[in-house]
């Protein structure tokens, strides 16, 4: 294996190919009573001499299996942003007594290290303020599990006013609401009643807990796709010690670019009830449940499944593609399933494409934010296979509930359910009417991994500089990924796949980007297009053109597509018809149209009017006087484009895949990939009196 320590790129290079600009780290306004009085400790001095916690420090004490062989005790007195859930005493004896250990020196040394990392996040000090815009925090704990986050109201009995809000985490642990938000040098202890409970299921065994559920798992069951599920929880041939972590240098600063350290398998379920698939479907035991699903997909009767139980696990079995449907291969966290990082959610709904367990189909999942779109969906929460509503559709789509019902945990070792008020089907009216849009994907929406291994988790966040020391912890680290860890991604030898996590101030849509670069003037990637129902579609691809770009060809199924791509922004306004709206020309309506539809004859489009970045230092994403948008954006000599890579048929039952080579640089290579568009001629070729396509 090839081994990559150090990659030289000049200043403007790195910085014209990320769109970056430098900010510093800024925290929300916190109100002056929610701190306790600073005692200048650190974390592992607050849990040792607050004899309180002293039962949950002798645990971290012993919890000697953490990353690059420090002991965690010894990482919590060094400087950094920690959160700490400290369980007090009477929670741990609790714990001691439920498990059956006569004290905190029994529970071996394994399981230590466990409960310590789920009781740590490391990389962000939570305030109480900050809990109330979540349902699970988005950074993960020390034990790569997400915390759920549940409010627990308390109202005046009398008045009905409410007292004070607090909050319960993974339905276990309950802030102590006296002592919370205790300040150290290095972070904020959050101390809690309970021990966190943690779920080691997989995802299947933890449905089955749940009886409201049990029929969406028998079907899971006899498909077959509870196997995949409890099969598939981590690629142990994965070896990030064959690779090094990669620097960027830029003269200015260091670009830390880390190597993942896992590859995990993740999953989701959107799991319709029970009680919803009788009232709805008539559905109330298996047999009814495949005779709906062959009413939608056909294929062999009930009678030849049953005398042949294998049929049902076959890719094309109705049951099996109904339940596949309403399943992703990637773990899917409530609110990083969307983003709202660099998005108008004023004028767009947030919303992402993701390709499902049944092959070659694609599911919509949109988050409810535009007021005018509502149309009695809930506000803020999920939706799967809404209609475009800018465009006339009535398809109000498939609720997905944020919290599971009861006291039954959601997120598994390797996956999450949801509950749903309907099942979501992938036949000739969703083709018809949920596509019948602009697909605008995110690149990172093509990799599963991305989420399974929380290396995108969906967050906003300012700019933290990653730093030259790994072992310095940042809010929203870097990555780079070797040939072999994406799957179905081919990557060539000279070439160098980034990720740029996600920062508001970025020129990026969702505030990351992928970029391509190479030593040697040559790389050369593959990967698959998601599929859509079979038609005309044109492919564009959004970034922001610079300087520092190079030429690139692109292919779809390994044919090259129309002429190679300038991503550089040299005569830039003379081969494309971009145009500013406030260049001084005082255009009519008319003519700015006239001057779009040149610009759209040459293959271009200006960036999106609902995207946008933050200009400037120390703001905070949603601050509408420092909004930048994306449309005729070309602040510092860039510009926010797509570009139509080309127009094609595609079909539907044949996996599509993308292919990008380079042609011509000059020094080191670098494409930005930012997102990729799918466009029905529905919608790009309107022209007259139909429904033509917004600028948003």
């Amino acid at each position: 294996m090839k081994k990559i320590k150090n990659f030289y790129i000049g200043l403007a290079a790195v910085l014209a190919s990320t769109g970056l600009m430098l900010v510093s780290s800024c925290s929300d306004d916190i109100p002056a009573e929610s701190y306790y009085t600073f005692t200048g400790e650190m974390m592992s001095d607050y849990l040792q001499n607050h004899e309180d916690y002293s039962e949950f420090a002798t645990i971290v004490k012993r919890a000697t299996n953490s990353t690059r062989g420090v002991n965690i005790m010894d990482l919590l007195s060094v400087r950094g942003q920690f959160t700490c859930f400290a369980p007090t005493n009477a929670a741990v004896q609790k714990y001691l007594a439920q498990n059956g250990y006569a004290s905190v020196n029994d529970i071996p040394v394994d399981i230590c290290d466990t409960l310590a990392r789920t009781h740590l996040i490391n990389g962000k000090a939570y305030n109480t303020v900050d809990f109330a815009n979540y349902t699970s925090l988005p950074m993960v704990n020390m034990n790569d599990r997400y915390l759920t986050v549940k409010p627990d109201t308390l109202v005046d009995e009398d008045t009905k006013d409410t007292l004070y809000v607090n909050y319960v985490f993974n339905r276990s642990g309950e802030i102590i609401y006296a002592q919370r938000n205790d300040s150290v040098e290095n972070g904020i202890v959050q101390p809690i009643n309970a021990v966190l409970s943690v779920s080691n299921q997989s995802l299947p065994d933890l449905m089955l807990e749940n009886p409201s559920v049990s029929l969406f798992v028998e079907a899971m069951e006899a498909t077959g796709i509870a196997f995949i599920m409890r099969n598939k929880i981590k690629d142990a041939s994965w070896n990030p010690d064959l690779y090094e972590d990669l620097h960027i240098y830029s003269g200015a600063q260091t670009d830390y670019c880390h190597i993942p350290k896992q590859k995990k398998y993740g999953f989701t379920a959107f799991a319709c009830p029970n009680d919803v698939l009788a009232a709805t479907y008539n559905i109330t035991d298996l047999k009814t449940f495949y005779e709906y699903a062959r009413g939608i997909y056909g294929g062999d009767t009930w009678e030849t499944v049953q005398a042949n139980p294998d049929k049902m696990m076959e890719w094309r079995n109705p049951l099996r593609r109904l339940i596949a449907y309403n399943c992703l291969d990637r773990l899917g966290i409530y609110d990083n399933l969307t983003s709202i990082c660099s998005i108008d959610t004023k004028v767009i709904n947030p919303t992402e494409w993701y390709s499902t367990m049944d092959s070659l189909t694609t599911i919509k999942v949109e988050r409810l934010t535009v007021q005018q779109y509502l149309k009695g969906g809930k506000k803020n929460e999920l939706y799967l296979n809404r209609g475009d509503m800018r465009r006339g559709s009535s398809t109000l789509g498939v609720h997905v509930f944020p919290e599971v019902s009861g006291d039954y945990e959601n997120q598994a070792l390797n996956g999450v359910y949801y509950l749903t008020d309907g099942l979501v089907r992938y036949d000739e009216s969703t083709k018809d009417d949920i596509f019948n849009t602009r697909m605008r994907l995110d690149l990172y929406t093509f990799f599963p991994e991305m989420l399974n291994n929380t290396i995108r988790d969906g967050r906003t966040a300012n700019r933290i500089a990653d730093s030259d020391n790994p072992d310095v912890s940042v809010a929203s680290p870097n990555y780079w990924f070797p040939s072999g860890y994406l799957d179905n991604v081919k990557i060539n030898e000279d070439g160098v796949f980034l990720f740029q996590s996600q920062h508001n101030t970025y020129w990026s849509y969702e505030g990351d980007e992928f970029n391509l670069y190479s030593a040697n003037e040559s790389y050369d990637i593959t990967f698959n297009l998601p599929s859509v129902p079979t038609g005309t579609y044109q492919i564009r691809l959004g970034f922001c053109a610079m300087a520092s770009r190079g030429i690139c060809q692109f292919y779809l199924d390994d044919i090259p597509r129309g002429i190679p791509l300038d991503m550089r922004n040299t005569n830039f306004v003379d081969r494309t018809g971009w145009f500013a709206l406030t260049d001084g020309n005082n255009r009519t309506a008319e003519e700015t149209e006239a001057a779009k539809k040149n610009m759209h004859n040459l293959g271009w489009y200006h960036g999106p009017r609902g995207v946008f970045n933050i200009v400037g230092e120390g703001h905070q994403d949603g601050d509408e006087t420092v909004q930048r948008s994306y449309f005729c954006n070309n602040g510092g000599g860039g510009y926010t484009v797509r570009c139509v890579i080309c127009t094609e048929n595609l079909d539907e039952n044949v996996q599509h895949t993308i292919r990008i080579k380079s042609v011509w640089a000059v020094g080191p290579t670098v494409a930005m990939l930012d997102y990729i568009e799918i466009v029905p001629k529905s919608v790009f070729g309107v022209e007259g009196e139909g429904k033509a396509e917004d600028d948003y």
